[in-house]
């Protein structure tokens, strides 16, 4: 399957919120209740219940008030940290770019969010156990021929999704034709950073204007605890086998015993 990525245009978010809505109607996800915190940012975080939230950025420059917005969830990043520190792989990249957490597996460690160079995994009980939580690219929309519901819900065209290298082409001549209108920062961000990201961004200053981080990069440590973990990612692996292999059995004893 060929790698998708979200688009991010920037220079035509207009703050609605169209996408935080619906990535959670789609994913049938709880509303959360939160209170003025005197900005129009709204939930102020990221929640195992909320996966993508439209960032407003507020700051001064010249002398004026300027406004920077933006979606923000999961990046899906080529090489994921979080996939390569969970001790039980219960993360994995797909083909399409997707970065998908196996709720089943996962133990809840929070271990996925200290290494995410975007912070961005909640640990929380939506399932009746404590999980990692985070944007899943929509997979099962994607992989239905449908475009994310973020996408499909931005009413200015400011969120798209599509092939890779379409995208980044499209990108690039947004940022070209910015250029040309006077927009002097106006920049591409995810194509480059950290081998490539799932999504893609036009900014129209620089990435800390939007609360990216500039030069986002893995901690040392998450190489060094991905070697340590080898051996219990092993017996973690060995462990989620045998431990199916008995529900297995016991389950066809009961059946057994049923009949």
């Amino acid at each position: 399957m060929a790698k998708k990525v979200r688009l991010i245009d920037t220079t035509k978010c207009m703050g609605c919120k169209g996408c935080q809505v619906a990535c959670k109607q789609w994913n049938q996800l709880p509303a959360t209740e939160t209170t003025f915190t005197g900005s129009y940012e709204n939930p102020a975080d990221f929640a195992p219940e909320t996966w993508g939230r439209v960032k407003f950025n507020e700051y001064e420059s010249g002398g004026k008030v300027k406004w920077n917005m933006n979606f923000s969830s999961c990046m899906h990043c080529s090489d994921p940290a979080c996939a390569n520190i969970c001790p039980v792989n219960a993360i994995h990249k797909m083909d399409n770019n997707a970065v998908l957490i196996d709720k089943d597996t996962c133990i809840g460690c929070g271990l996925c969010k200290t290494a995410c160079p975007f912070d961005i995994p909640r640990i929380g009980n939506l399932t009746g156990k404590p999980a990692s939580w985070k944007c899943t690219f929509c997979f099962d929309r994607i992989t239905n021929g449908k475009g994310t519901a973020c996408a499909t819900a931005c009413p200015t065209g400011a969120i798209s999704y599509g092939d890779e290298s379409a995208k980044i082409a499209e990108a690039e001549a947004r940022v070209a034709e910015l250029k040309k209108r006077g927009v002097a920062g106006a920049q591409l961000y995810g194509k480059e950073e950290l081998g490539g990201l799932g999504v893609i961004y036009v900014l129209a200053d620089t990435p800390d204007k939007y609360k990216l981080p500039v030069n986002p990069e893995v901690a040392l440590s998450t190489y060094v605890w991905n070697v340590a973990l080898k051996p219990v990612k092993f017996l973690a692996a060995v462990g989620l086998t045998f431990g199916l292999i008995g529900k297995i059995a016991e389950k066809k004893e009961t059946m057994e015993k049923a009949s």
